[in-house]
């Protein structure tokens, strides 16, 4: 069991690597040019490890927010460009809600794995609320990101300040669950 656990985190690990983007899923149509993997921040690592005073913080995390949001945006814009038909837009809305079926199933198992008796029973009292807290949080903000980007393909764009407050509010959520987290649920983190 603690062996499928590990591979499911690996997994679960290169799926979000591969799709820790703005807007990226597999897709039946041709619209692959719209889509973007996003790219791999040094800021981002730097953004949680340096010793930056609160300011400089927040001015790495408006960047990346920025550049991801933006990212998405143009993706978005591309699509909703692209002409598609009401077959295709069908087709375009299923294969995005496969794909958050995935991330969702993928985000369970990872849930799943450091809720675990062998995590949880190293975490004191405050430490397992604030990982549940931390973990029903991040599911929430990925719903809205989700649902934004669901509205945009399917009704209206909707503004980039929209995508960039959600990503913000990523970036600091996980800042605050790393300060607070234990070192082992921190190693590897970066690697």
């Amino acid at each position: 069991m603690k062996h499928i656990l590990l591979i499911l985190t690996l997994i679960c690990a290169g799926i979000i690597k591969i799709s820790a983007s703005p807007l990226f899923f597999p897709t039946k149509l041709k619209i692959g040019h719209c889509l973007s993997q996003g790219n791999s921040h040094k800021e981002l690592k730097e953004f949680y490890t340096s010793k930056l005073s609160p300011e400089e913080r927040t001015k790495i995390a408006e960047n990346l927010a920025l550049q991801e949001a933006k990212s998405a945006y143009q993706s978005l814009e591309c699509i909703r460009m692209s002409g598609l038909t009401k077959e295709e837009q069908v087709i375009l809305l299923a294969d995005h809600s496969h794909h958050r079926e995935t991330k969702e199933l993928m985000f369970s198992y990872y849930e799943n794995f450091l809720l675990s008796d062998e995590k949880t029973i190293r975490l004191s009292a405050f430490e397992e609320k604030n990982l549940r807290n931390f973990l029903e949080a991040k599911k929430e903000l990925l719903a809205r990101l989700h649902q934004a980007e669901f509205q945009s393909l399917s009704e209206k764009l909707l503004p980039l300040s929209t995508f960039q407050n959600t990503y913000m509010a990523l970036f600091f959520q996980h800042w605050e669950f790393y300060q607070t987290a234990p070192d082992f649920l921190k190693e590897g983190l970066f690697d």
